[in-house]
């Protein structure tokens, strides 16, 4: 399989942030995802382009767990991470195809794909279990975001995090 077109999510990281400077990239907790006898790690990923951005983009990757391969063995969340990250910033910035070059590469191990002769009869279940416990902490009010909160004329006290702040900016906007 020729990966020579493939652009890595470090190289479309860097290119939303020269796009975007005030970029931020959000991440659910992951979840623990039962599907008949399958597990499966799934992580969503919410890019802003910036702070008040009215449509973010999503993406939610699923990985096999355990791994299967040496790539994805004892590291399924953070490859999935990768990968949801990687599919949010392809929809944002055009890079030819959607799929990471880890994608691929990690897929090339995992054995045979399933020809359409063979795919199952109906769609898949759905999930049986999922189990949400990690944690995550929110981004701090942006430059941009004081810059604006003064300009409207906000006078409370400094916003605990880039959400509160937004929804102060947006209802002062509404006054």
């Amino acid at each position: 399989m020729n990966l020579g077109d493939y652009v890595d999510v470090p190289t479309r990281f860097r290119l939303a942030l020269d796009k975007w400077p005030e970029l931020r990239v959000i991440e659910e907790p992951a979840k623990v995802i039962a599907i008949g006898d399958k597990t499966f790690i799934s992580v969503t990923m919410t890019v802003y382009r910036d702070p008040s951005d009215p449509l973010p983009c999503v993406a939610t990757c699923w990985e096999p767990w355990p791994g299967r391969t040496p790539f994805t063995l004892n590291s399924e969340a953070m490859n999935c991470s990768t990968s949801a990250l990687g599919r949010a910033l392809g929809m944002m910035i055009p890079f030819g195809k959607m799929a990471s070059f880890e994608e691929v590469q990690n897929r090339q191990h995992d054995g045979p794909t399933v020809t359409p002769s063979r795919a199952p009869a109906a769609a898949p279940s759905r999930p049986s279990k999922i189990i949400v416990d990690i944690d995550t902490k929110p981004w701090p009010v942006s430059k941009s975001q004081l810059q604006t909160l003064s300009a409207i004329g906000y006078a409370g006290p400094v916003p605990a995090d880039w959400k509160e702040a937004n929804a102060i900016i947006k209802q002062m906007g509404k006054s």
